[in-house]
């Protein structure tokens, strides 16, 4: 009785006032009488903590950029690797460590998160990519990928019609069970009166013609298949455009080899008799076409009406094939051609006529499903349908990322920095280092003023341009391979239209400086660029984040990664193939004056011979060399004596070893696979990252001074970099 008169009184004690005056008495368990001291503990104890002083609270402070990036630099490290025997494993030995001690799955992004590389995508439980540019992709397609899946929010001032077709497309990627390639083949065929050897009826040798073919697929992005034909600034007036023909580069010739092809045309349903087969075939005739790559062109480039190229060259009926192209534009016998290696392009025509019409298109079909197999997703997944659209609607994307990671007070940064760059490049073409001829050298800086820096692929007032591009596509939620068919036929026009339009007239900065790239940029990757014929540096918005870029990051590391990434593409304008451009990004003359120097010969050499592996595109190489030269003396200076403080966050170290593990942890991967990502052809020119790091080391002797490695080499380092920039001693 006496428990049950307590519970009365404490009921009554805890009720609210009309409870009190109800005159009747409900029952509450023990429970929710806790349940409501608890609270009546919990607000008790959020005023105790208010009123205690702040000293005496244990919190724990979140970490700064700084200590954040302090952290993982030593995380990333090596510490039993010497530094002067393998400097790559020493900066970035536990990197995949590091990637395998995090794995929990993480549902946003944040800039102040270390976990970066550890992610793994919840929905497929597959790691993320593996090295920082794919991780920054990585960033760019989450965040786009939900943007895309909000209906009702307006997030830009894109039109709702190109975001309706973004999502059209995200959507039909994403509803594909599973990707099919043999698809394509069935809504393109080789022309109107034949069907694809071996996958579908209907093939009739006698209707195939292999020119048609290739300006059926070229309409649809299909390029370097036997020739290539592209769209491209004058020589003479880069503010006008002619079409180049020219036989495919030495990469796009390189033989698949038997295996490849097998796998593809298995994909498409062939049987594994008739597969080997036909790549035994097909392999014997690639082998031959890359073997033409041999041919000398002694004549050079030549320019020529279509009328008259149609005389001169007559097997390879060009009428025919821009026919197929220039689908809405009038053929004009009186327009002119930019035509290149002419030996080659009548040596394609006898191979083709002497092969069996057979192998030759299925050559043709191999080559288009690889195009398409890298246009598609990798798998079916969100991150991947992104990649994709983001390939195949490059200025809406470009577009999209601008408007969510823009940052006006990087940019500016980033705009200083650059033009810090610029300076140091400046005095040491005052320098003049292979004795020039004075006119020269004045043509080299002004053409190195004229270089300029642009953030983002599209600009703000590019919006109705972008529009305009995509005014006219039907696309479907349920058709993948139609709506990527579409997009790139419509990529290609638009590319072709410029044949038709007077750029001497008051153009907008991405009609004029990059719509010709449209067709064949990797809108999917965030790489900086630089475009020759508009001497301009292009850095994509979405580079603008850890762990390449932050506005609180320290100087050293802005210079080290950002920095090294700026004047990288900086180099470019005067490497082998940049020298050919002035100003005002149109081929000059003077350029010879240099290849004919003999300090410049004789550093070329050099330079072949120490980096023999790893890429063959010497003007990568030539731009790593340079970009860590110009980026150490703009931060550094050029004092060799002169002493930094210790950075408090890493004491053990000085400033200039922190810039060189900087430097090198911006290339750390869990494998040596290539920094460019998979979908690009550039990739292909740049050697795997621990080669691109050893070697562009091997030339620093300051690196060999703060690391205490023996010096091996003496005067051949000033003779190791055929470039405007000195690079010293190298190590053997």
């Amino acid at each position: 009785m006496k428990t049950d008169r307590r519970r009365t009184a404490l009921v009554r004690s805890l009720r609210g006032p009309g409870e009190l005056f109800s005159g009747q008495l409900q029952f509450i368990t023990v429970e929710t009488i806790m349940l409501k001291l608890s609270l009546v503990a919990w607000l008790s104890f959020s005023l105790a903590w208010r009123t205690t002083p702040t000293a005496c609270r244990q919190t724990n402070t979140p970490q700064s950029i700084q200590q954040m990036l302090a952290a993982q630099l030593q995380s990333y490290m090596d510490p039993k690797a010497r530094p002067c025997e393998n400097f790559y494993q020493y900066a970035c030995g536990n990197w995949q460590l590091q990637q395998q001690e995090h794995q929990e799955p993480q549902e946003h992004y944040s800039p102040l998160n270390m976990k970066w590389t550890m992610d793994r995508d919840r929905n497929h439980g597959q790691l993320l990519p593996s090295d920082t540019l794919a991780l920054i992709d990585h960033s760019v397609n989450r965040k786009l990928e939900l943007l895309l899946r909000r209906r009702n929010e307006s997030f830009t001032e894109l039109s709702s019609t190109v975001l309706e077709q973004m999502r059209q497309y995200y959507r039909s990627c994403k509803r594909l069970k599973p990707f099919n390639l043999k698809k394509y083949l069935q809504l393109l065929t080789p022309s109107n009166h034949t069907q694809w050897p071996s996958v579908t009826r209907g093939w009739r040798r006698e209707q195939f013609d292999w020119i048609t073919t290739l300006g059926r697929l070229r309409l649809h992005g299909l390029n370097g298949v036997l020739f290539r034909e592209d769209v491209l600034p004058r020589w003479d007036d880069s503010r006008t455009y002619s079409i180049y023909v020219n036989k495919p580069s030495h990469q796009e010739t390189l033989p698949m080899g038997e295996g490849a092809i097998i796998e593809l045309l298995l994909d498409i349903g062939q049987t594994k008799r008739t597969a080997n087969a036909l790549a035994r075939q097909v392999d014997v005739f690639e082998r031959k076409l890359h073997r033409l790559q041999q041919l000398d062109d002694e004549e050079g480039p030549r320019e020529m009406q279509l009328g008259y190229l149609a005389t001169y060259l007559p097997q390879l009926r060009w009428a025919t094939f821009l026919s197929q192209v220039l689908t809405e534009n009038e053929l004009d016998l009186r327009s002119t051609l930019i035509i290149e290696n002419i030996p080659y392009l009548v040596a394609l025509s006898d191979l083709v006529d002497a092969e069996s019409p057979d192998i030759v298109c299925s050559y043709i079909m191999i080559k288009w499903l690889t195009f398409l197999k890298q246009q598609g997703p990798a798998e079916i997944s969100r991150s991947e349908c992104v990649s994709s659209l983001r390939r195949a609607m490059p200025l809406a994307s470009s577009w999209l990322v601008g408007q969510q990671f823009s940052d006006p007070d990087s940019e500016t940064n980033v705009r200083s920095l650059f033009q810090r760059l610029k300076l140091r490049f400046g005095l040491t073409l005052a320098e003049n280092r292979l004795r020039l001829s004075q006119p020269l050298v004045n043509i080299l800086q002004q053409k190195l003023s004229a270089v300029h820096l642009q953030m983002g692929i599209v600009q703000p007032e590019d919006v109705e341009n972008v529009e305009q591009y995509h005014t006219r596509l039907d696309l479907s939620d349920h058709s993948f391979y139609g709506n990527q068919l579409t997009l790139l036929r419509q990529r290609v026009e638009a590319n072709h239209n410029l044949l038709s339009i007077n750029l001497m007239s008051s153009r907008s900065s991405t009609s004029s400086n990059v719509s010709y790239l449209a067709e064949s940029w990797e809108a999917s990757n965030s790489s900086p660029l630089y475009v020759r014929p508009r001497n301009l540096v292009i850095v994509p918005h979405g580079l603008l984040q850890l762990p390449v870029w932050h506005r609180n990051i320290s100087a050293l590391q802005q210079h080290a990664v950002m920095g090294f990434a700026l004047a990288h593409e900086l180099a470019h304008s005067f490497d082998m193939m940049g020298m050919n451009y002035d100003a005002l990004g149109n081929i000059m003359g003077p350029v010879e004056e240099i290849r004919a120097s003999s300090q410049f010969r004789q550093g070329l050499h050099c330079l072949q011979q120490q980096m023999a592996t790893g890429s063959k595109w010497l003007d990568e190489k030539l731009a790593d060399l340079v970009a860590l030269r110009l980026t150490y003396e703009t931060f550094f200076g050029v004092r060799a004596d002169k002493k930094e403080p210790r950075d408090p966050l890493n004491p053990q170290f000085s400033q200039r070893q922190l810039f060189f593990i900087s430097f090198a942890q911006f290339f750390c991967g869990s494998t040596p696979v290539p920094s460019l990502g998979s979908h690009s052809r550039t990739h292909l020119e740049h050697a795997v990252d621990e080669l691109r790091v050893t070697q562009t080391l091997a030339n620093f002797e300051e690196f060999s001074r703060e690391f205490g490695c023996e010096k091996k080499s003496q005067d051949a380092g000033q003779r190791a970099v055929p470039a405007l920039v000195k690079v010293p001693t190298i190590r053997t």
